[in-house]
């Protein structure tokens, strides 16, 4: 007779002892996990690119960077996540569309961490922040918020004031698809937001008074299709749209009328014009318009890329912003501003942060690319 097998260990233990054990290891199983993903975010807070508070200058570069914002601690939640937008008041203090976060965040000139707008309370709680933009007098800020479907507006100090459009307009005015704000501009009484089918103007209780665009969304001249960005030049009241789905950079007076277009849409789902996916558009105290074309993605960084800069009258005139996660490149790069001081500000998206950067010379713009910008470009008024 073959002696008895001796038994398992688990199996000589008493159903109770087993499951203290199995609770032990489920439990030992969980804290591990716990410090495994808390190592992971250590680790990746450790290698991510470091900020720079100093000038960064790369040779045959245009761009000097002054600073980078990633955030403003160590911890996950600390760090800026898809930001889509940046501004600046009128002391510099930077302002983040920190959309990944669903917050605005104030910076100060150096950096640091001054203020979050639009997380403490349900009536000013934001969702999706995109575009921004100050108040000509720095005493109030407006922020495009797509899918709460408002433009949400703050004090300078970060209390929420009010919304846009107001409890009493009408929806109608907004045809089948709704308000759904991509950017917001002031200049003085005039408050302009793009919208996905166009432009909205609000007076400033909240009412809309005038709309720009066809009755839905469409490809022809004066018709507009997710529009992204949208600026206004203070000195003529001249208007630029980034017509985003359209691929196409528009230039209006302030009557609506279309002095100029550049760009066209896509054949048989390609890509064929100069554009690629216009989202932004800025006008520089120098009477220049600059545009981020996020999905122009070059290796070189200059002569071609990311940012576009033309004359108020439509001309090509200079291209640089390379592509890439480095300190001078950019990575999906959105809404872009400028300071008071000249400094440039650029949300670049997928990089997780914000650059800031002056540019002198502009670069001249690659012959070739200036062929291919004049074969879709089309002047309609003087």
């Amino acid at each position: 007779m073959e002696p008895a097998q001796e038994p398992p260990i688990e199996q000589g233990r008493q159903p109770g002892e087993q499951t203290a054990i199995r609770r032990l290891l489920y439990a030992l199983i969980g804290v591990l996990s716990i410090a495994a993903v808390a190592l992971l975010a250590v680790l990746v807070w450790l290698v991510r690119p470091q900020p720079t508070s100093t000038v960064v200058a790369v040779e045959g570069c245009p761009m000097e960077i002054s600073r980078s914002i990633y955030g403003f601690g160590a911890k996950p939640t600390d760090l800026l996540d898809q930001p889509l937008a940046v501004t600046f008041d009128g002391a510099g203090n930077v302002w983040i569309s920190d959309t990944g976060n669903s917050r605005v965040v104030e910076f100060g000139p150096d950096g640091k961490l001054i203020r979050f707008v639009g997380d403490d309370s349900d009536t000013g709680r934001l969702h999706s922040p995109y575009g921004l933009s100050f108040s000509s007098d720095f005493q109030r800020l407006y922020v495009a918020d797509w899918t709460r479907r408002e433009v949400v507006v703050y004090s300078a100090d970060g209390r929420y004031i009010e919304s846009l459009p107001a409890a009493d307009q009408g929806l109608a005015v907004f045809g089948p698809d709704g308000f759904s704000p991509y950017d917001v501009h002031v200049v003085g009484s005039q408050i302009v937001v793009a919208s996905n089918d166009g432009l909205y103007f609000f007076d400033k209780s909240g009412h809309v008074v005038d709309r720009w665009g066809g009755e839905l969304r469409g490809s022809e001249v004066g018709s507009f299709a997710f529009p992204n960005g949208v600026a206004i030049d203070p000195a003529t009241g001249n208007l630029y749209v980034a017509d985003t789905l359209n691929r196409r950079v528009v230039a209006l007076d302030g009557e609506g009328n279309v002095l100029w277009a550049s760009g066209k849409r896509d054949e048989e789902g390609k890509i064929v014009g100069f554009w690629q996916l216009p989202r932004s558009v800025v006008v520089g105290p120098d009477g220049l318009v600059y545009v981020t074309d996020t999905f122009r993605a070059q290796d070189r960084c200059a002569g071609v890329g990311h940012i576009v800069v033309l004359k108020p009258t439509g001309e090509l005139v200079s291209e640089f912003g390379a592509a890439g996660t480095s300190e001078d490149s950019f990575s999906f790069p959105e809404k872009m501003a400028m300071g008071p001081d000249g400094t440039f500000g650029i949300a670049d998206r997928e990089n997780n942060r914000v650059v800031l950067f002056s540019v002198d010379p502009l670069p001249p713009a690659d012959p070739d690319e200036v062929s291919l910008y004049e074969e879709s470009f089309v002047r309609f008024g003087p």
